[in-house]
C-alpha cells in the first residue's frame, strides 16, 4: 500500500513538473516580426499573460495553461465587450524556443510569429526585421530626442549582401517620394526639426556610407543624425538614442 501511495505521489510530482517545465518555456517577454501583420506584444507569467494588442483591444490579462499544443486562457482583466471570458490558441516553438507561431482553433496557419526578446534594443531589431551592430564613437554624443521626426534609414548586412530599408520601403530606389511624403505629415512649424536618421552596422563600409548619404535629399530634410548608442527604460518601449549630427 506505502509503495503504490509513493509511487502515485511521484507520478503527480513528475506530472506537475512537467507541467511546469511547459511553461517555463513561455515565461518571458515576446513581440510579433515584422513580417506579421497583426501587432502584438505577450508577457508571460506564470499565473497570468499580459497581452498588448493597442489596435484592436488594447491591453488585457489572462489566467493560462498549456494543455498540449494550446494554451488555453481565461480573462482576468480586459473589456468584456470585445473579448472572450474562455479562449484557446494552437502554438508551435521552434527548436530554439525563441519563434512561437500561435493560430485560433478554427484556423489552418499559425498566422501570428512572435520573437522572445530580451531587451529594449532586441525588441527595436524585431520591428525592423534587421540585425544591426551599431559603430562605436568615442565622441560625446547626443540624445535625438523626440524621435517622432526622424526618418529612419538602416544600413547592414545580410549574408553578405548590403542592406538599405527605411521604414516605408525595402531599399532607397523611391527615396526622393518617400522624403516628400514623410515631410507632408508635419506641420510647417515643425519642418526645423526633420532628420534623417541612419543605423549603420559596424561592418558598413565608409564608401558605403558616403554613397547612401549622397542620395540623401538635404534639400528637403537638411539634417542627418547617425546613432551610435541608445539608452532604454522598458523592454518594449521606444528607446532613447543617441548619437551626433553629420556636418
Amino acid at each position: 500500500m506505502k509503495k503504490t501511495i509513493l509511487l502515485i505521489t511521484s507520478l503527480a510530482i513528475c506530472l506537475s513538473c512537467k507541467m511546469e517545465n511547459g511553461k517555463s518555456d513561455f515565461i518571458g517577454n515576446w513581440s510579433s516580426t515584422s513580417g506579421t501583420n497583426v501587432e502584438i506584444d505577450i508577457s508571460f507569467f506564470k499565473d497570468s499573460m499580459v497581452i498588448d494588442n493597442s489596435l484592436m483591444y488594447g491591453t488585457y490579462s489572462n489566467k493560462w495553461k498549456v494543455k498540449g499544443s494550446k494554451i488555453e486562457q481565461t480573462l482576468l482583466r480586459g473589456d468584456t465587450t470585445v473579448l472572450k471570458n474562455e479562449n484557446t490558441v494552437d502554438f508551435k516553438l521552434n527548436l530554439t524556443k525563441d519563434t512561437l507561431s500561435i493560430k485560433s482553433e478554427n484556423d489552418s496557419v499559425f498566422y501570428i510569429k512572435l520573437r522572445k526578446i530580451k531587451n529594449g534594443y532586441e525588441y527595436f531589431e524585431n520591428k525592423i526585421g534587421l540585425k544591426i551592430e551599431l559603430k562605436d564613437s568615442n565622441d560625446q554624443l547626443t540624445s535625438i530626442e523626440e524621435n517622432e521626426f526622424g526618418f529612419n534609414i538602416y544600413l547592414t548586412l545580410e549574408d553578405g549582401k548590403f542592406i538599405s530599408k527605411t521604414v516605408y520601403s525595402k531599399n532607397l530606389s523611391n527615396l526622393k517620394i518617400q522624403t516628400i511624403k514623410f515631410k507632408e505629415e508635419f506641420h510647417e512649424s515643425e519642418e526645423k526639426q526633420l532628420k534623417y536618421v541612419l543605423f549603420i552596422d559596424k561592418k558598413i563600409s565608409k564608401k558605403q556610407i558616403e554613397s547612401v548619404k549622397s542620395k540623401l535629399l538635404t534639400d528637403i530634410i537638411n539634417k542627418v543624425f547617425i546613432v551610435y548608442s541608445y539608452k532604454e527604460s522598458d523592454w518594449n518601449e521606444e528607446l532613447n538614442w543617441l548619437g551626433k549630427f553629420n556636418n
